[in-house]
């Protein structure tokens, strides 16, 4: 059996560049003096049925100075940046099994061996490496430019990593900030074998939906709270890419899911966050949410409401004029939010994010009851956090029938943040409690997909008037798209009401 050099948790942090900034990373002082240039190639090995991608593990061997390293990694879920990493030096070039002999890939392909394993995909990038001090802490910052090849497709490698040799994470966000400071770089979350899997599907970029946080019993609550911001941040980074490349309506609504999940759990793990820095991170994600908001509104009103008009009247000239300007409309939309996406002050939000997330002072709260609360079970602050946001909806929500649209919007935003808080405990309050949690999600579910349909109702007109704008012929034949509004609205209002008054009765699972 061949020794494994290293068996590490790898921590680091990733930038995309972008093209127009790569001169100037290249002229960065960072890369002045001292660095090492190396020309590697790596092959990601995987079976036809990627079966090492569904369990979170990546096998590559990487030709590095005429020597094959074979390299095993695994996402944690217990940093941020952080993956298990078993390394050896082996003398073949395809998969020695020997050599991962202790690691997850000999229990994943049990029998199989190597001969269950192909290669999937290959980078071949150049590698700029300088090896920094930061106080105590050592960071390896290395600039990689290449290519990602799998079949046919390929696309560019152009990242910046920074990987923690020794000492406390606050150097890597130090270090960041000096990259930063004349380029904009876009913190990824996306390893590049996750890339390579991505270009495997045909090169298709999918929307990325909430992946599943475990807070299972046991986990403290300032733990819960990091697993669950670090899901929401890798969300919305990972949209945001999507957007840049294809206009992607389920990317954009999956990105402002993110932005939601986030603020929800602000306001769930609040008490047991220190108010350092918090707020300013709220302002920023109602910044970017107002600039997608324009594009996802027109999306939904084309949705579900314009092609069925245009279905029902076939043939209608003035009705196709205004489907023109429609899409003129939303095409300066998107721009908009590209515009954002594109912005310095999206790429420090996420920066900034992480780095509270990561370093914040979470521990400077001497008082006693969050003391408690913060190094206590997780299920304990769940429990406080989910009967407060049910007694909110229920004040908010008992006399929604005469509720004015606004203030139903609002009940809206009510639901899902319950929701997205009762989604971050699904495992925190064990199983004895899972059916009557499938019953009480059930119940959230209906109540705000029915207030989802007043809502993009009530958005409508406004959706008419920025597409219509001062035509009288436009704004006529947009009354025909959202026409019967009154008489829809009032049912769907009823079934609202009783979609409430069905979860008010349905046992809360926590308690």
């Amino acid at each position: 059996m061949i020794a494994l050099l290293a068996r590490s948790s790898e921590v680091e942090l990733k930038f995309l560049v972008s093209p127009g900034d790569v001169a100037t990373i290249s002229a960065n002082r960072i890369f002045a003096r001292n660095t090492t240039q190396a020309q590697l190639r790596s092959v990601y090995y995987d079976t036809p049925d990627l079966d090492l991608r569904e369990n979170g593990i990546s096998l590559r061997v990487r030709r590095k100075d005429g020597t094959l390293i074979q390299t095993v990694k695994r996402v944690t879920g217990l940093g941020l940046f952080d993956r298990d990493e078993w390394e050896s030096v082996i003398r073949q070039k395809s998969p020695d099994r020997s050599a991962w002999t202790g690691t997850p890939v000999a229990n994943i392909l049990s029998a199989k061996g190597v001969a269950a394993l192909r290669p999937v995909f290959t980078t071949r990038v150049q590698r700029t490496t300088r090896v920094l001090r930061q106080g105590s802490s050592e960071v390896e910052v290395s600039f990689d430019r290449g290519k990602l090849v799998a079949g046919r497709l390929h696309e560019p490698i152009e990242e910046v990593e920074l990987e923690l040799k020794s000492g406390e994470a606050g150097a890597l966000f130090s270090i960041a900030r000096r990259l930063t400071a004349n380029a904009t770089l876009r913190l990824s979350f996306e390893s590049k074998a996750e890339r390579g899997y991505q270009l495997l599907g045909r090169g298709a970029r999918r929307a990325r939906k909430a992946q599943p946080v475990k807070i299972p019993d046991g986990l403290t609550a300032v733990e819960g709270f990091n697993r669950v911001a670090r899901s929401c941040l890798a969300q919305v980074s990972a949209n945001a890419e999507v957007l840049r490349r294809v206009r992607n309506p389920e990317a954009l609504h999956q990105l402002r899911v993110g932005l939601r999940r986030l603020r929800a759990a602000f306001a769930t793990f609040k008490p047991v966050l220190p108010r350092e820095g918090l707020d300013r991170l709220k302002r920023e994600t109602k910044w970017l949410s107002s600039a997608l908001d324009p594009a996802r509104d027109l999306d939904v009103f084309i949705e579900n409401a314009f092609h069925k008009a245009k279905a029902a009247a076939r043939g209608d000239t003035m009705l196709a004029a205004f489907g023109k300007q429609l899409l003129r409309t939303q095409a300066g939309t998107y721009e908009l939010a590209l515009e954002a996406l594109a912005s310095n002050r999206f790429a420090m939000l996420l920066l900034n994010c992480a780095e509270w997330v990561e370093t914040a002072p979470l521990r400077r709260n001497r008082h006693r009851v969050a003391v408690g609360l913060r190094d206590g079970d997780a299920s304990a602050l769940a429990a406080q956090a989910l009967s407060r946001f049910r007694h909110q909806l229920h004040k908010s929500a008992r006399h929604l029938a005469s509720l004015h649209p606004p203030a139903r919007h609002r009940v809206r935003i009510q639901v899902k943040k319950l929701r997205y808080a009762v989604e971050f405990f699904t495992e925190s309050f064990g199983r004895s409690t899972h059916k009557q949690r499938r019953k009480f999600i059930a119940s959230l579910n209906v109540l705000q997909q029915t207030l989802g349909k007043l809502n993009d109702m009530a958005m409508a007109p406004n959706a008419v008037l920025a597409v219509a704008g001062h035509s009288a012929q436009l704004a006529f034949h947009a009354g025909q798209v959202i026409g019967g509004r009154d008489r829809d609205e009032q049912c769907l209002l009823a079934e609202a009401v009783h979609a409430y008054k069905r979860w008010w009765n349905v046992r809360p699972f926590w308690l």
